[in-house]
């Protein structure tokens, strides 16, 4: 069936409804802002265009990863988006002269606004603008959080963290949890700024001590208090 005008501008209306930073937005209102989007269908894997060129993005379906690139082609992961999230705001605003990339994880639907829009939207509703400050102060804890993660803790110090993190996001039932789908090494490497081989020695040492199992589908935390005394004692 062919869409009509008005039932597209419906449906772009409902895809830009779940993103958070709208709330409180009527639909004519977002049926313009859906006018200056352009869209992108990624597949799992797939790489978003824009990230280096200011575009503000919106996650209307599946998940994406965000990471910074080193010179090097070193990856620190910096955070994964879900349906209703958005990314992008801090270069938006000129204010990041970092390398990203924005991986799909699951086949995702973005919209994106390019710099120029974006700006424009900012400066003609003060709702949108208030919204984006507070998430932006969100995003502004969580990476001094990280930061400060980084250049206290060392390798061992930062897994032992991010274990007991998807431990507590998973459940915490009988000072077990189990994590599922098991974190790949290489992603771990990326989210802790570290190489997969220093991961699985790492892991391989907390085997040894009897905190952690794992197999292909999950990573079973054993011992959560004990993990907690070890990140403490690290």
């Amino acid at each position: 069936m062919r869409l009509t005008p008005d039932s597209l501008s419906e449906t772009l209306v409902r895809r830009l409804r779940s993103c958070r930073l709208f709330d409180g937005m009527d639909d004519a209102r977002l049926a313009e802002v859906a006018r200056l989007c352009s869209w992108q269908n990624l597949q799992p894997g797939q790489i978003a265009a824009g990230c280096s060129q200011g575009t503000f993005f919106i996650v209307c379906h599946g998940r994406m990863r965000v990471s910074a690139l080193a010179p090097n082609g070193r990856e620190l992961l910096l955070a994964d988006f879900e349906r209703g999230a958005h990314f992008g705001g801090i270069s938006v605003l000129g204010a990041s002269a970092a390398t990203l990339q924005a991986q799909a994880l699951d086949a995702s639907l973005l919209a994106c606004l390019e710099r120029e829009d974006f700006m424009q939207l900012l400066r003609q509703d003060a709702v949108l603008g208030g919204q984006l400050v507070e998430a932006l102060r969100t995003v502004t804890e969580q990476l001094v959080s990280r930061v400060i993660e980084l250049g206290i803790l060392k390798i061992p110090g930062r897994l032992c963290s991010h274990l007991l993190e998807l431990a507590k996001a998973a459940g915490v039932q009988d000072n077990q949890a189990t994590i599922e789908p098991a974190p790949r090494h290489v992603d771990l490497a990326a989210r802790i700024a570290a190489s997969r081989e220093e991961v699985s020695r790492e892991l391989a040492r907390l085997r040894q001590l009897g905190l952690v199992t794992s197999t292909r589908q999950k990573l079973v935390v054993q011992d959560v208090e004990a993990l907690e005394q070890r990140l403490l004692d690290l």
